[in-house]
């Protein structure tokens, strides 16, 4: 496969219909988040591989037009897996834009033991969001709530997917809710494409379960509705209380949809 420059990922985003990641594979082939593109050729292709830095993969396109399926795991196996254990990860999932890739994966994974797993997408509705009512009333006397600066973005580790700091404040979205000088909760866009955000959070565990993943998630998904982007929430199938805690803020649960999990060690 042909690996393209960041100027040619455009030409991948028609084979990117079929995907149910609403964020990930656009803020690659927008260019706005980093990651790397292959496709079968450079024009018209019909078979594309999108790299991201956190161990997701995307596979693009018609099996029935792929053509050499080595090649295809040539990339993914000899390319994309190293260059994701060269940052740690050990782990990968590989998001595929049709059902009809399933029956390859031993031909695209040889040798590997890939479990079939289960992401959970949502819808977003703006009149359920704004039903919670005045959500900044309820942030503790003591706790301030403030945009991720550089200092914070820096500490709380977003860059593992970003190209830089600079890109983060330049494209990304994040607030935090803070108790003197103790990050309680954050939330901020893991992913960004030009259209839509996706929405991480974490609460720090001795402040869990007092509401304030909802305080920085509403903080986020409001600027984000302010920017004219849509907030996007997925998690895996099996965690209820991200659905739980999506459920509060507006979103409603769509039908999962499989991903290909496997690991490989260095």
């Amino acid at each position: 496969m042909i690996e393209l420059d960041t100027h040619e990922f455009a030409s991948a985003i028609p084979l990117l219909t079929g995907i149910q990641q609403k964020v990930l594979p656009y803020a690659v082939c927008e260019g706005v988040n980093p990651g790397r593109v292959f496709v079968d050729q450079r024009e018209n292709p019909q078979t594309a591989l999108l790299w991201s830095p956190v161990g997701y993969y995307c596979l693009a396109g018609d099996p029935a037009h792929a053509g050499d399926f080595s090649e295809v795991s040539r990339t993914l196996t000899e390319i994309f897996v190293p260059a994701s254990q060269a940052t740690g990860e050990t782990g990968f999932i590989l998001l595929t834009s049709t059902p009809a890739w399933k029956e390859h994966i031993p031909v695209l994974l040889p040798g590997r033991e890939v479990v079939e797993i289960y992401r959970r997408p949502f819808s977003f509705d703006t009149v359920r969001f704004a039903a919670q009512g005045n959500w900044r009333a309820r942030i503790p006397s003591g706790f301030c709530l403030l945009p991720v600066d550089a200092v914070l973005a820096e500490d709380m580790g977003v860059l593992a997917s970003w190209a830089s700091l600079d890109d983060f404040l330049a494209n990304g979205l994040g607030f935090a809710l803070l108790d003197g000088d103790h990050l309680a909760s954050a939330c901020t866009s893991v992913f960004a494409s030009h259209a839509q955000v996706e929405i991480d959070v974490h609460t720090d565990e001795k402040y869990q379960r007092r509401g304030f993943a909802v305080l920085t998630a509403s903080a986020l998904i409001e600027e984000c509705l302010r920017r004219g982007m849509q907030p996007n929430w997925e998690c895996f199938w099996e965690n209820e209380p991200s659905t739980a805690l999506a459920s509060k803020l507006g979103f409603t649960a769509e039908p999962d949809y499989p991903v290909y999990f496997w690991e490989d060690e260095k």
